[in-house]
């Protein structure tokens, strides 16, 4: 008879528990198409921003493309400059792509964030392969388009929830069922980006220490 009982609380504590789940799980699955469709928006907006750089033929085009080029060289003159850009550059783009992707994989979410974490600090801190797709010229200008391009994907897709809403019952409901899950998925996807940011500073911070060690040894001997 204990069994029974055992069987038949366990039987109604599942469905029960799932109910309860279900919920949150319906919200993060309308979160995570919120952040899809930011990640298509931005991706569509950085390919847009770089074929009209590199293609279009307007004079005002040509001092756009001379201009960035002038500042890419600029970011490259002084090493601790040219680290700096490196990281707040690639950061933005790179953390919004890789926090979307993991955030995808849910409780998996953690061997995308490692490996990827792993081979940026590779990159960082093998000098070849920093210059090749971090701080080099070339990098330094495809980051500077890809922000460009990310930024007017931001304006486009937040800047409805950013508009003049009327207060009124009818408004407010569809602010409601239309106007929170944009706003989360922003705050969500900004919070994401800067704690990654923050541990892609990591190797940085270690090289930057190096190099100031390294020189103080120099100057002492």
């Amino acid at each position: 008879m204990k069994k029974i009982i055992v069987v038949l609380t366990v039987l109604f504590a599942i469905p029960l528990a799932g109910y309860a789940h279900a919920g949150f799980f319906d919200r993060y699955l309308e979160m995570m198409d919120v952040l899809y469709a930011v990640l298509k928006t931005i991706f569509v907006s950085q390919v847009l921003v770089f074929l009209f750089v590199r293609f279009s033929r307007f004079k005002i085009t040509k001092r756009i493309r001379i201009r960035l080029l002038l500042l890419s060289k600029r970011l490259c003159k002084n090493q601790w400059v040219n680290l700096f850009a490196a990281w707040a550059l690639s950061s933005f783009v790179l953390t919004s792509y890789w926090y979307v992707f993991s955030e995808g994989l849910f409780i998996l979410a953690i061997i995308p964030l490692f490996i990827f974490w792993i081979v940026y600090f590779v990159v960082v801190c093998r000098e070849k392969l920093r210059k090749r797709w971090l701080c080099g010229l070339k990098p330094i200008y495809f980051y500077i388009i890809a922000n460009i391009g990310q930024i007017i994907g931001f304006f486009i897709f937040f800047l409805p929830t950013l508009g003049y809403i009327p207060d009124n019952y009818y408004s407010r409901k569809m602010y409601c069922l239309f106007g929170f899950p944009y706003i989360e998925a922003g705050s969500q996807l900004a919070e994401g980006m800067l704690l990654l940011s923050a541990l892609l500073a990591i190797p940085y911070l270690l090289l930057v220490s190096c190099k100031a060690f390294k020189l103080l040894i120099r100057k002492n001997t």
